[in-house]
C-alpha cells in the first residue's frame, strides 16, 4: 500500500478570490447574469471555438450561473468571474475541470468578452490561476486545449509557459462544434 505524506496531498480550497494587476477573480454571483449574457454567452464569436453553445436568452444564462454558484459548496470547484478593477464589469471566466486527485492533474479553460480581446486579459488571468493551482492547491500538471483554428489562445498558453504536447480530436456534447481538432498544452510544477 502506498502512503502519501501530508505534503503530497492536494489541498482543495475552492474558488477563493485572486487578484491580478487589472482584475479580481472571484466567485460568480446571481447578479452577474446580465453581464455574462451580454459579454460572452450570447456572442457567436466568443463561442466559436469553445465547447459551449450560445445562450438564446438571459434565462439560459441564469440557469448556468445558478449552477456555478451552487457548485461553490464544494471545495473542489474552481470557477472564477473575471472582474475589471476599474469598471467592475464581469468580462470573462476561467475554470478548472477534469480534476484527477491521484495524478494531481486538472484542465483549465477561459473565455473573455470579445470587446476585450487583444488586451492581454487571458494571459494575465491564466498566469495567476496556474500559480494558484500549482502552489496553493498542489496540482503537478495543468493542461489546457484550444481549437487549432484559435491561434490566439495557443499564444496565450505559450506566453504563460505552457508547453505544446500534441494534437487531439475532442468530442463535445454541446457547443457549436461536435468534434474539434485541438492542440493540447501542459504546465508542470516548477515552470513558473
Amino acid at each position: 500500500m502506498l502512503l502519501l505524506n501530508k505534503k503530497d496531498k492536494m489541498k482543495h480550497i475552492g474558488t477563493v478570490t485572486l487578484d491580478t494587476e487589472r482584475f479580481i477573480l472571484r466567485q460568480f454571483r446571481l447578479g452577474d447574469v446580465h453581464e455574462v449574457y451580454e459579454n460572452w454567452s450570447s456572442d457567436y464569436e466568443a463561442a466559436k471555438y469553445n465547447a459551449w453553445s450560445v445562450h438564446e436568452n438571459e434565462k439560459v444564462t441564469e440557469s448556468y450561473v445558478t449552477e456555478w454558484v451552487e457548485s461553490y459548496k464544494s471545495k473542489k470547484s474552481y470557477h472564477w468571474a473575471v472582474v475589471d478593477k476599474v469598471t467592475e464589469e464581469v468580462v470573462g471566466s476561467i475554470s478548472v475541470s477534469n480534476i484527477k486527485n491521484r495524478k494531481k492533474y486538472c484542465e483549465v479553460g477561459y473565455t473573455v468578452a470579445k470587446k476585450r480581446w487583444n488586451e492581454g486579459i487571458a494571459t494575465e488571468i491564466l498566469k495567476e490561476v496556474l500559480s494558484f493551482l500549482i502552489n496553493e492547491v498542489g496540482f503537478d500538471t495543468v493542461c489546457a486545449l484550444h481549437d487549432i483554428r484559435n491561434i490566439a489562445s495557443g499564444k496565450v498558453m505559450e506566453k504563460v509557459g505552457m508547453i505544446y504536447v500534441k494534437n487531439k480530436i475532442c468530442f463535445f456534447l454541446s457547443g457549436m462544434n461536435l468534434f474539434m481538432n485541438c492542440r493540447v498544452y501542459e504546465y508542470r510544477r516548477g515552470a513558473l
